[in-house]
């Protein structure tokens, strides 16, 4: 008898003890934080993905219109001397690749060639013009020699040249004869973070490898 009680309380004593309340909470709130680490890398990840892409994308557009305007290439039933991309900075999802077919050095309605649109959650936030320390922005109220800011950039090509050439402007007027020798365009995503093309006066096309904030 005292035997068979013996056994039993070993048996008893030998089966699992099962989680508790709080054991299961503490592991459910584990799995929740890595779970949403997890989520928010890869949103981060495709968002980069995305900007990159895009960065690309429109130094191609750039790459475009210097084709175009060093050979021939007629925009419909016409031939311009020059194509060009316009950027403005009231089109903060859009920016367009133009013939120039009057010559005036930027785009004029009923010159479009095509009209590029970017994804949703990136905006054009900035381009600038740039020359050794002097910087004129769409962002700047005033750049370092106390030039007003621009909003309204044109990229242009001319044949028979690679070379690039800015022409800019504020509210319609021209910035003047200014010797810049490079612009760049902003993107940025909605996590802030941005990547630019930059376009030199040589006619190299770059995009920039760094991710960062707004100069």
């Amino acid at each position: 008898m005292s035997l068979f009680s013996h056994h039993s309380r070993s048996s008893s004593s030998g089966l699992t003890r099962g989680f508790t309340l709080i054991e299961l909470m503490a592991v459910a709130a584990i799995m929740i934080i890595i779970t949403t680490v997890v989520l928010f890398r890869q949103t981060k990840f495709n968002s980069s993905t995305v900007l990159r892409s895009l960065a690309y994308s429109v130094a191609l557009s750039a790459r475009q219109a210097q084709v175009y305007g060093t050979s021939v290439y007629a925009s419909g039933a016409s031939f311009a001397s020059a194509y060009g991309l316009y950027f403005d900075s009231s089109l903060k999802k859009s920016y367009i690749l133009f013939s120039d077919l009057n010559g005036n050095g930027h785009y004029d309605v009923g010159e479009d060639v095509r009209v590029f649109s970017l994804s949703p959650s990136f905006n054009l936030s900035a381009f600038c013009l740039v020359n050794g320390a002097n910087k004129v922005c769409s962002t700047n109220t005033l750049d370092s020699s106390g030039t007003a800011r621009i909003d309204v950039l044109n990229v242009l090509f001319k044949r028979p040249n690679p070379d690039a050439q800015f022409y800019a402007s504020l509210a319609g007027t021209p910035l003047g004869s200014f010797s810049f020798t490079n612009a760049y365009v902003q993107i940025q995503a909605s996590d802030t973070t941005t990547r630019s093309i930059t376009v030199s006066i040589t006619g190299q096309i770059v995009v920039n490898p760094a991710i960062g904030t707004l100069p």
